[in-house]
């Protein structure tokens, strides 16, 4: 179809419209992203031991939208007693049929001498987004900020 249009009241049901269409309007006008100037933009902090939080933010990613309205504590697994690895605090967009929700937490990284960043899964219906990586030394008992590497306004990451 060349040519689109809505949006018109429904006389006796002739009218639906999805989630796309509804949140297609915005294409062109905002790209996929963290809105910079909305709470702390998501930005990753070190809490107490394991934990860290989300800070407050708004994000709009693959024609959804999510709010975090207050700081979201999130548990980062227990590390390795031989091993490094890299956790990513990801923000994802399921949009699998079963889930159809977005959501923030956590990926635990393979542990490793030289560890790497976690991938990021990119498929048709499902994405994530990384807002930081967080590096669990060998034998940590908690995350400092000097091992969180935030990447909301990076290419990984972008802002709105």
């Amino acid at each position: 179809m060349s040519v689109t249009c809505g949006f018109y009241n429904s006389k006796n049901g002739d009218r639906k419209y999805d989630a796309i269409q509804m949140s297609s309007i915005f294409d062109g006008i905002i790209r996929d992203g963290v809105l910079q100037h909305y709470g702390t933009a998501m930005v990753v902090k070190e809490s107490e031991g394991m934990m860290v939080n989300v800070g407050i933010g708004r994000a709009w990613f693959n024609h959804t939208w999510t709010l975090n309205d207050a700081l979201l504590p999130l548990t980062v697994p227990i590390s390795e007693v031989l091993l490094n690895r890299i956790d990513a605090v990801v923000l994802e967009v399921d949009a699998r049929e079963s889930v159809r929700a977005n959501s923030i937490k956590i990926i635990k990284g393979t542990p490793a001498s030289s560890p790497k960043n976690p991938t990021m899964i990119k498929t048709n219906d499902r994405w994530q987004y990384p807002l930081a990586y967080i590096r669990v030394n060998a034998g940590v008992t908690s995350i400092r900020q000097a091992n969180i590497t935030n990447c909301v306004g990076t290419s990984a990451c972008p802002n709105v």
